[in-house]
């Protein structure tokens, strides 16, 4: 039997393992998500043990994960690439999301606490003031964040999960396009109307005005791209 010193240590050593790769996991999907690594590019492992100051394994770890998302791909002795911009797959995504984003507000009309209410409208409180500013980056972060606080008020946690990889997706294409959107005061205005709505138990009015929020973003994304 190992003492517990040795036993303690090997379980530290396997934290310390799980949190490099958690940090580059992080890391990676930050930086695709956000263009700094652009679709189709090629990921050389040497380099980003450089940049991450990480090793092998915990770069490796992470590519795998963010290959099972669909974000990288791994091509077998010729390295990694970014996922591109498939509109036709973006499309697919765009069709599960809008059926899934209208059943969480369903369930958060019926679920939602206050506390998640007064969580919802307090994300908005500065909104007209950073559409006025035109800080696309914190648009992008206000719209991501109310998704989830919907999603978390539904309190169904493998819904929350699965919105969450299918809104990076969205992400990619919000970095892409945002700036030629026209639409973000209407956005912000459906967010306060799904939020009043959730707040009164109203699903049906919540459904409808989160199914014309997202099919308003679907149509200009595939206008300006």
């Amino acid at each position: 039997m190992l003492p517990a010193t040795l036993l303690t240590a090997s379980r530290q050593r396997r934290v310390n393992d799980d949190s490099r790769s958690e940090a580059a996991y992080r890391i990676l999907k930050e930086k695709i998500v956000t263009l700094e690594l652009p679709p189709a590019s090629l990921l050389n492992e040497a380099e980003l043990m450089v940049e991450l100051r990480l090793g092998r394994t915990p770069i490796r770890e992470a590519l795998q994960r963010l290959a099972l998302e669909n974000l990288v791909v791994i091509l077998p002795r010729r390295g990694t690439i970014v996922a591109d911009l498939n509109m036709s797959d973006l499309q697919k995504i765009f069709e599960i999301r809008l059926e899934l984003e209208v059943y969480t507000v369903q369930l958060a009309a019926e679920r939602a606490t206050p506390a998640h209410i007064a969580e919802m409208e307090a994300l908005f409180a500065h909104a007209d003031e950073i559409i006025h500013n035109g800080d696309y980056h914190l648009l992008i972060h206000l719209d991501h964040q109310a998704h989830r606080m919907l999603a978390q008020a539904a309190q169904n946690e493998f819904l929350e999960e699965t919105l969450e990889r299918l809104y990076t997706h969205v992400l990619r294409l919000w970095y892409v396009s945002l700036h030629k959107v026209s639409r973000l005061s209407e956005a912000i205005a459906e967010h306060r109307d799904i939020i009043a709505a959730v707040k009164v138990g109203d699903g049906q009015r919540a459904a409808q005005i989160m199914r014309a929020h997202i099919t308003g973003f679907q149509t200009q994304f595939t206008a300006v791209l």
